[in-house]
């Protein structure tokens, strides 16, 4: 199943391929300040793959906490896009559900706090939860 979206200002869009249907999603959300003030639900699941489309000019990157995810952001909308790490050669991510446009298909939204797991655990946990990202940038 392809589930397809893009950020408020359409500059950037993704497609979601999935064998999970919608409903089985738990959207994650984050209670740490950062992601506080970056308010967004994440969802992903290890055999999701997504590509995001848009220009490389148009995107803001940051990274909070011990620095091992990097978080990616429409500059044009600011928008949430995804948050990624590269774990084991591979770009691993979760996409920001909002960007979908599913929220009432999706299951319930579970409160996680990674800031309690050391670096190898979060690793070791995105690894297990996390898809697969590509960004095809479009200049």
């Amino acid at each position: 199943m392809n589930l397809r979206g893009s950020c408020k200002c359409k500059k950037w869009s993704l497609v979601v391929s999935t064998a999970v249907p919608p409903g089985e999603f738990r959207p994650r959300k984050c209670d740490c300040e950062y992601c506080g003030s970056h308010p967004s639900a994440l969802i992903s699941e290890r055999t999701m793959f997504v590509e995001l489309v848009g220009d490389r000019n148009n995107q803001t990157i940051s990274q909070n906490g011990d620095r091992l995810a990097t978080f990616h952001y429409c500059k044009t909308c600011r928008d949430l896009l995804a948050v990624d790490c590269e774990i084991k050669g591979r770009l691993r991510g979760a996409v920001n559900s909002d960007l979908l446009g599913l929220e009432t298909m999706l299951g319930p939204t579970l409160a996680i706090q990674p800031r309690f797991l050391c670096a190898r655990e979060k690793l070791e946990r995105w690894n297990s939860v996390w898809g697969t990202l590509v960004w095809t940038h479009q200049e």
